[in-house]
């Protein structure tokens, strides 16, 4: 009996970690929404962006490989630590080993190179641009750039600022570009199943940013052939 509750408790202790972790973005993304202006006015001013942001994000392959110390493909707890210890984001085990959940996109118990990008991405977010400076001194001002142009891509996305983008919202946004041709049904719906990682009906900057950095096609190793850079 005790087994199974500790079991089922564990499920709602991370979805609590998630809407915790949710909330804080929400609450910097309406931060941000105030201070900037609009970047994206169309779906396929995002769209062209793509290779630009597959060109700016590639270099963080040496980081991950860095703290990816055992060369398992996999950044775990541990790794973890070091990581943000070595980004100087000041945060106690149990809210790393929260963040490396949240980060999780895949539930394979360990952070993986797209997932990583998509950690350093909301650490940028959540604690500003010294983040980028300790990736990679060099290439700061570039990471900087296109962390700033995907997060502005959600917010086209997330007018309202809460932090969820909707099947609806996705439906408002691809169809605002012209008024007599609609973009059909099965396409925006299967946009937002693709970005729907978790399959609650919204999506989050963590799933919409996983699924830019997939449609760019930002693989571990180049020329993978389950590259998807459709959108």
């Amino acid at each position: 009996m005790g087994g199974a509750a500790s079991r089922l408790a564990a499920p709602i202790k991370h979805r609590r970690v998630e809407r915790e972790l949710d909330n804080k973005v929400a609450e910097a993304l309406r931060e941000r929404a105030k201070a900037r202006k609009k970047t994206f006015r169309s779906v396929n001013s995002i769209t062209m962006r793509l290779p630009r942001f597959k060109d700016g994000l590639k270099d963080i392959r040496d980081v991950f490989a860095l703290y990816d110390t055992d060369s398992n493909g996999t950044i775990d707890n541990e790794e973890l630590r070091s990581c943000l210890s070595k980004l100087e984001v000041r945060m106690s085990e149990k809210e790393a080993d929260d963040v490396h959940r949240y980060c999780d996109v895949d539930s394979r118990k360990g952070i993986q190179f797209q997932e990583f990008v998509v950690l350093i991405c909301l650490m940028y977010l959540l604690f500003g641009p010294n983040v980028t400076r300790r990736v990679s001194e060099f290439e700061s001002d570039k990471l900087n750039y296109i962390f700033d142009e995907l997060i502005d891509a959600f917010l086209f996305f997330n007018r309202d600022g809460d932090g969820k983008v909707t099947r609806k919202d996705v439906t408002q946004r691809m169809n605002e570009e012209s008024d007599r041709e609609r973009t059909p049904t099965h396409i925006t719906t299967q946009l937002f199943k693709e970005m729907d990682l978790n399959k609650n009906g919204k999506v989050n900057l963590k799933e919409f940013l996983f699924s830019m950095i997939r449609w760019a096609g930002l693989e571990p190793e180049e020329g993978d052939e389950s590259n998807d850079t459709s959108l």
